[in-house]
Protein backbone atom coordinates (compact mmCIF):
# COMPACT_ATOMS: atom_id res chain seq x y z
CA UNK A 1 0.00 0.00 0.00
CA UNK A 2 1.62 3.33 -0.99
CA UNK A 3 1.97 6.18 1.46
CA UNK A 4 1.77 9.97 1.42
CA UNK A 5 5.61 9.79 1.29
CA UNK A 6 5.94 7.27 -1.76
CA UNK A 7 7.21 9.25 -4.78
CA UNK A 8 5.83 6.74 -7.09
CA UNK A 9 2.32 7.32 -6.00
CA UNK A 10 0.03 9.58 -8.95
CA UNK A 11 -1.00 11.86 -6.15
CA UNK A 12 2.58 12.19 -4.27
CA UNK A 13 3.14 15.45 -6.00
CA UNK A 14 -0.12 16.94 -5.28
CA UNK A 15 0.65 16.88 -1.43
CA UNK A 16 4.15 17.60 -1.80
CA UNK A 17 6.96 16.61 0.78
CA UNK A 18 6.26 16.10 4.51
CA UNK A 19 8.14 19.56 5.58
CA UNK A 20 8.74 19.75 9.48
CA UNK A 21 5.84 21.86 10.13
CA UNK A 22 3.54 18.80 8.49
CA UNK A 23 5.09 16.78 10.25
CA UNK A 24 4.51 18.49 13.61
CA UNK A 25 0.98 18.54 12.90
CA UNK A 26 0.47 15.10 12.02
CA UNK A 27 2.95 14.27 15.53
CA UNK A 28 0.20 16.22 17.36
CA UNK A 29 -2.77 14.91 15.89
CA UNK A 30 -1.46 11.06 16.54
CA UNK A 31 -0.35 11.84 20.16
CA UNK A 32 -4.04 13.55 20.53
CA UNK A 33 -5.64 10.78 19.02
CA UNK A 34 -3.45 7.78 20.66
CA UNK A 35 -4.62 10.07 23.97
CA UNK A 36 -8.35 10.15 23.62
CA UNK A 37 -8.63 7.01 22.23
CA UNK A 38 -6.82 4.98 24.68
CA UNK A 39 -8.51 7.50 27.60
CA UNK A 40 -11.50 6.18 26.03
CA UNK A 41 -11.37 2.92 25.98
CA UNK A 42 -9.48 2.90 29.52
CA UNK A 43 -11.98 5.20 31.12
CA UNK A 44 -15.47 3.89 30.00
CA UNK A 45 -14.86 -0.06 31.01
CA UNK A 46 -13.17 1.58 34.25
CA UNK A 47 -16.04 3.83 34.94
CA UNK A 48 -18.24 0.81 34.29
CA UNK A 49 -16.27 -1.33 36.94
CA UNK A 50 -15.87 1.14 39.39
CA UNK A 51 -19.55 1.90 39.42
CA UNK A 52 -20.70 -1.95 39.42
CA UNK A 53 -18.66 -3.08 42.02
CA UNK A 54 -17.74 0.06 44.23
CA UNK A 55 -14.01 -1.10 43.82
CA UNK A 56 -11.19 1.38 43.04
CA UNK A 57 -8.92 0.96 39.96
CA UNK A 58 -5.80 1.63 41.05
CA UNK A 59 -5.45 -2.60 42.68
CA UNK A 60 -2.37 -4.05 40.58
CA UNK A 61 -4.37 -6.14 38.31
CA UNK A 62 -7.31 -3.60 37.23
CA UNK A 63 -4.33 -0.91 36.33
CA UNK A 64 -2.32 -3.21 34.96
CA UNK A 65 -5.63 -4.59 32.82
CA UNK A 66 -6.49 -0.63 32.03
CA UNK A 67 -3.04 0.11 31.18
CA UNK A 68 -3.16 -2.27 28.40
CA UNK A 69 -6.82 -1.51 27.18
CA UNK A 70 -5.22 2.06 27.10
CA UNK A 71 -2.75 0.94 24.89
CA UNK A 72 -4.05 -1.53 22.77
CA UNK A 73 -7.34 1.15 21.86
CA UNK A 74 -4.61 4.12 21.47
CA UNK A 75 -2.65 2.39 19.31
CA UNK A 76 -5.91 1.84 17.34
CA UNK A 77 -6.79 5.40 17.30
CA UNK A 78 -3.69 6.52 16.07
CA UNK A 79 -4.08 3.88 12.92
CA UNK A 80 -7.09 4.84 12.26
CA UNK A 81 -6.01 8.64 12.32
CA UNK A 82 -2.70 7.91 10.06
CA UNK A 83 -5.16 6.44 7.86
CA UNK A 84 -7.28 9.83 7.65
CA UNK A 85 -4.35 12.39 7.51
CA UNK A 86 -2.61 10.31 4.59
CA UNK A 87 -5.39 9.43 2.43
CA UNK A 88 -6.72 5.76 2.74
CA UNK A 89 -6.30 3.67 -0.87
CA UNK A 90 -8.31 0.67 -1.19
CA UNK A 91 -6.01 -1.97 -2.60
Amino acid sequence: MATVLDPGRSDAGRRGALTPARALVLYVVYVLAFVFGGGLGAGIPGWIFNAATGEDIDSDPNFILYAIMFGVTGWIAYKLAQRVMEGYERP
